[in-house]
C-alpha cells in the first residue's frame, strides 16, 4: 500500500511540474488513475469572480458565526477522541494516499467545486434547460398557464444526510437584495446597462445593484431580471429600457411600494401578493399605466408609444386618459398614445405549421389577420413551424401580434460532403451532383472555395429532385470542430472578445469588421480548438435573418443539454437522433432567439468513420421497387440497413453514399416521426357563460362537448378558461384539455329553484344573456342583454345571472 501512495505523490508532482496527463497516468492501477485523472481535471476549474461587496458582507457574517462557535464548543465523536485522529467522510478517505501540499491542494479544489455546485443546485432562480424559453411547449404551458412565461423545471431537492462532521463554508449563493430600497439584477444575458448618476451608460452583469432613481436598458439578444426585496419580479427582454420611480417598504404598515416607468421594450412581472392597503405595483409606460396585486403580466412598448398589456394570472387596471379597464387572466388592452384602453379582449397563443402567409396568415389551422405593428421574426415561409401570439376579438376575428419562425420543415432538406468539381454562377457541382445556388445561398465569409476543396453542403430539395443549396462551408484542413454563431459584443479584449456569454479567441489572422463595439450584433465563424478555446476566423456585422447557431463538440450533458461547455435549451420539437449520449460527437444547430436564447432545432450524432462522399437527406417515399425518396431514384444492396416498416408517403432519413458513376447508394433509410401533433396546438382564452355537465358553452367560441376532456378547475358561469385545442393535417379540432385560469369574485349564486329554461337557439335574432348590470351612483338589476354585448358589460363590472 506504501508503494501506491509513493507513486501516487510521484505522479501527482510530475502533473504539478507539466508533464502530460497521459503520461502521467502510465502503469498506474485503475484507482489511483482515476483520482489522478480527477486531480488534473480539478486544476483547469475556472473559479467564478465574487463581487466585492458580497464577500464583505459574507466575511462579517462568517467571523460573526465563528465567534458563536467559540462560545459553545462542539464534542468531537467518540471515535475521534479514542483515537486522536479526525475522521474524513468515507468519499475523501482515499485523499489518505496523497501527503502535505498535495493532499491539502487537492481537498481545497474538492471543496471549492462542492460549493459552487451546492450553491447552483440550491439557487430558487437556477434554470433547468428544458425549452425555453419565451416560446413555452404544450406541457410547460399546461402546466403553469400563461400565454407568455416559460415554466422552468428545478432540480429535485438533494436528500438530507445525517453527519457528525461538520465544515463551516462561505456560501456563494444567488446575489442578496440588501433591503425593500434596493433591487438586484439576476440572469443577466448579453448586453446589460445601468445609466449612472452622470448620466453615462455603465455595462453591469448579474449581481449588480440598483435603486430608485436608475435607469437599466438591454440591447439586442439580450435579458435581465430585475429581483426586488418582497419577492416579485420584473424580467427585461431584448432592446428594453426601464426606469425605477419608487422602490421602498413602508414600515408603519408594511405595505410594498415598487413603480417602474417602461420606456420601450417588453417585461413580464411576476408580483408578490401584498395584503397592506397602502402597497401597490405600478408600470408606467408614455401612453398608461397599469397597477396589479399579486399577478403576472406582460408589458410591451412599440416604438410609436403603443402600449399593450396581456395579464396571465389575477388582474390588472390599466388607466390611460382618466379612463380605467379591468383586465383579467387572459386577456389582453392596447392603448395608443393620446386614447384611453381598448375593451379587454382575450389572447391566443401556440405553435403550429403555416400553410399561407401575406395579410391574411393560416396557422394550426386558424386564420390570423396582421397589422402594421405585428411582429415577424426569421422570415417565416409556408411549411415552416411558428409561434403566435394574439388576440380574439367580439366578432372571433383573429389578430396576430407575434409570428416567430421556431423551425424550418424537415421534409426534402439535405446535406452532402464532397469535392468541388465545378464553380459556376447559379450551378456548382460536388461530389458528381449538380447543386443549385442563387443570391441567398450563404457560401463561408471569407472563403475562397477552389475546385478538389471538400465541402459540406446544406439545402432543400426541390419538388423536381432539383438540390438548392442554402449553406456552403469548407471543411478541410480545419485546426477544430467547426462553429458559427450571432451573438451580442459584450467585452473586447486584444486576445479575447466576450459575445453571448462565451469567450472567443482572437489572433492575427481572424478578420474583424471594422468598427465593432459592445453592443454590436455579430456573427462568428471559427473552430473549437483541442484545448477547448473557440478560436474565430471571421467576426462580422449580422443580419437579423443569421440569428442561427451550429456547432460541433462532445456531450457533455443531456439534461440539461450542455455541448462543447455550451448550455442551450430544446423544445418539444427538437430533432433529436435516438441513442445520443454523454461523450458522443454531435452537430447542434439552432436559432437565437431575442433574448438571447440558445434553442436547439436540431442535434445529430456524427459518425467519427462517416465516408467522405456521402448525402444525408429528408424526404417522402415515392416508391420502393425501385426506391425512389423525394423524386431521387436510391440503389440498395444486401447491406443496406432499413428500419422498421417502411411504405409509399412515409417521411424518411436517408443517409447514401455517392457512387464513382453518381448513383446514391443508400446506406440506411429510417422512419422519422415530426412532433407537433398535425398543424399545431393553440392556447384560447375564453369566458364561460354556461355550464352543464355534458357541455361548456364560451363567449365567442361554439358549445364544447365535455365528454373526455380533462378539466382543470372548477367550472362556474363567469370562469375565464384556458382551452388547448389541436388542430390534425385534415383540419379536424379537439379539445385537448381545459385549465380555469380565473375565477371572478364574487362567485355567481345558483339560479332559484325550478324547472330548468331552455337555452335559447345560438342565431343572431335570438341570442340572450341575463346579467346583474351595475350602473354608477345606481341600485344593480337584472337585465337581458344580446350576446354580443356581454363582453363589454363585463369590463364595466357588471356579472353574468341574475342580481341577489
Amino acid at each position: 500500500m506504501r508503494e501506491l501512495e509513493d507513486l501516487l505523490q510521484e505522479r501527482l508532482e510530475q502533473l504539478e511540474a507539466g508533464a502530460p496527463l497521459e503520461v502521467c497516468l502510465a502503469g498506474l492501477p485503475e484507482e489511483a488513475a482515476d483520482l489522478l485523472t480527477l486531480s488534473a481535471t480539478l486544476r483547469e476549474v475556472d473559479y467564478p469572480t465574487r463581487d466585492s461587496e458580497l464577500v464583505a458582507a459574507q466575511r462579517a457574517r462568517l467571523l460573526k458565526l465563528a465567534a458563536q462557535q467559540q462560545e459553545k464548543p462542539t464534542a468531537s465523536p467518540p471515535e475521534a477522541r479514542r483515537s486522536g485522529t479526525r475522521l474524513l467522510p468515507r468519499w475523501l478517505q482515499p485523499l489518505r494516499a496523497f501527503s502535505s501540499v498535495g493532499a491539502l491542494a487537492f481537498i481545497c479544489a474538492i471543496i471549492a467545486v462542492a460549493v459552487i455546485g451546492i450553491a447552483w443546485w440550491s439557487s430558487p432562480d437556477t434554470q433547468v434547460a428544458s425549452v425555453p424559453s419565451p416560446h413555452p411547449t404544450s406541457e410547460a404551458r399546461l402546466a403553469h398557464p400563461t400565454s407568455e412565461a416559460p415554466v422552468v423545471q428545478r432540480p429535485l431537492p438533494l436528500p438530507t444526510v445525517e453527519s457528525t462532521h461538520h465544515v463551516l463554508l462561505p456560501a456563494i449563493s444567488r446575489p442578496e437584495i440588501r433591503d425593500p430600497q434596493h433591487a438586484t439584477l439576476r440572469e443577466a444575458r448579453g448586453l446589460v446597462q445601468v445609466q449612472t448618476d452622470a448620466g453615462a451608460w455603465s455595462t453591469v452583469s448579474t449581481g449588480h445593484v440598483v435603486t430608485a432613481g436608475q435607469r437599466i436598458r438591454t440591447g439586442r439578444l439580450s435579458s435581465v431580471k430585475l429581483a426586488f426585496y418582497d419577492g416579485s419580479q420584473a424580467r427585461m427582454g431584448a432592446e428594453t429600457e426601464v426606469s425605477v420611480d419608487e422602490l421602498d417598504t413602508h414600515r408603519s404598515d408594511g405595505s410594498r411600494v415598487v413603480a417602474l416607468t417602461q420606456w420601450h421594450g417588453e417585461t413580464d412581472h411576476d408580483v408578490v401578493p401584498a395584503s397592506a392597503p397602502g402597497s401597490h405595483y405600478k408600470v408606467r409606460t408614455p401612453s398608461a399605466t397599469a397597477e396589479a396585486k399579486g399577478t403576472r403580466f406582460h408589458v410591451l412598448v412599440t416604438a410609436d408609444q403603443l402600449t399593450r398589456f396581456n395579464v396571465d394570472e389575477g388582474t390588472i387596471a390599466a388607466t390611460g386618459m382618466n379612463a380605467t379597464v379591468t383586465v383579467v387572466a387572459g386577456q389582453s388592452t392596447t392603448v395608443e398614445s393620446g386614447h384611453a384602453p381598448s375593451e379587454p379582449v382575450f389572447c391566443i397563443t401556440g405553435e403550429g405549421q403555416v400553410t399561407q402567409i401575406g395579410a391574411t396568415w393560416i396557422i394550426a389551422g386558424q386564420t390570423f389577420l396582421t397589422h402594421d405593428g405585428t411582429v415577424i421574426v426569421g422570415n417565416p415561409q409556408v411549411g415552416d413551424w411558428v409561434f403566435v401570439e394574439g388576440r380574439l376579438l367580439p366578432d372571433d376575428t383573429r389578430i396576430a401580434d407575434w409570428i416567430v419562425l421556431l423551425r424550418r420543415p424537415a421534409e426534402n432538406r439535405f446535406t452532402i460532403t464532397g469535392r468541388v468539381q465545378a464553380i459556376e454562377d447559379a450551378v456548382w457541382t460536388v461530389a458528381g451532383q449538380s447543386i443549385v445556388v442563387d443570391d441567398e445561398t450563404d457560401i463561408e465569409d471569407d472563403t475562397e472555395i477552389e475546385i478538389e476543396d471538400l465541402v459540406r453542403v446544406e439545402g432543400v430539395i426541390l419538388h423536381d429532385g432539383t438540390l438548392l443549396a442554402e449553406h456552403i462551408l469548407l471543411v478541410e484542413e480545419q485546426p477544430g470542430l467547426p462553429f458559427r454563431f450571432t451573438g451580442v459584443v459584450q467585452e473586447i479584449a486584444e486576445e479575447t472578445w466576450t459575445i453571448s456569454g462565451v469567450a472567443i479567441t482572437v489572433d492575427e489572422a481572424t478578420t474583424i469588421d471594422e468598427g465593432l463595439a459592445a453592443g454590436a450584433v455579430v456573427r462568428v465563424q471559427g473552430w473549437i480548438l483541442d484545448d477547448g478555446r473557440w478560436l474565430a476566423r471571421a467576426i462580422r456585422r449580422a443580419e437579423e435573418e443569421q440569428c442561427q447557431f451550429e456547432f460541433t463538440g462532445q456531450v457533455e450533458s443531456i439534461a440539461p443539454w450542455v455541448v462543447a461547455g455550451i448550455p442551450f435549451e430544446t423544445d418539444e420539437w427538437t430533432a433529436i437522433e435516438p441513442g445520443i449520449d454523454i461523450g458522443d460527437q454531435v452537430r447542434v444547430k439552432g436559432r437565437v432567439l431575442e433574448d438571447g436564447t440558445w434553442l436547439a432545432t436540431e442535434i445529430e450524432q456524427l459518425d467519427q468513420d462517416e465516408p467522405v462522399l456521402q448525402i444525408v437527406f429528408v424526404g417522402t417515399v415515392d416508391s420502393i421497387a425501385p426506391w425512389v425518396v423525394s423524386h431521387i431514384p436510391l440503389t440498395v444492396d444486401d447491406e443496406t440497413v432499413i428500419e422498421g416498416e417502411v411504405v409509399v408517403g412515409d417521411l424518411v432519413k436517408v443517409t447514401a453514399s455517392i457512387l464513382p458513376d453518381g448513383t446514391w447508394l443508400a446506406t440506411r433509410i429510417e422512419p422519422i416521426n415530426v412532433d407537433g401533433g398535425g398543424l399545431g396546438c393553440l392556447y384560447i382564452t375564453a369566458v364561460v357563460v354556461g355550464v352543464s355537465p355534458e357541455q361548456l358553452e364560451l363567449l365567442n367560441w361554439p358549445p364544447v362537448d365535455l365528454e373526455g376532456v380533462p378539466v382543470e378547475g372548477e367550472l362556474t358561469v363567469g370562469s375565464v378558461v384556458m382551452l388547448l385545442v389541436c388542430v390534425d393535417t385534415d383540419g379536424s379540432i379537439t379539445i385537448e384539455r381545459i385549465v380555469v385560469i380565473y375565477q371572478p369574485e364574487p362567485v355567481v349564486p345558483a339560479p332559484p329553484p325550478g324547472p330548468p329554461v331552455p337555452s335559447p337557439p345560438h342565431d343572431d335574432q335570438n341570442d340572450k344573456v341575463t346579467i346583474c348590470h351595475k350602473p354608477h351612483s345606481k341600485n344593480p338589476h337584472t337585465i337581458t342583454i344580446s350576446r354580443s354585448a356581454l363582453q363589454a358589460h363585463l369590463n364595466q363590472g357588471d356579472t353574468i345571472g341574475p342580481c341577489k
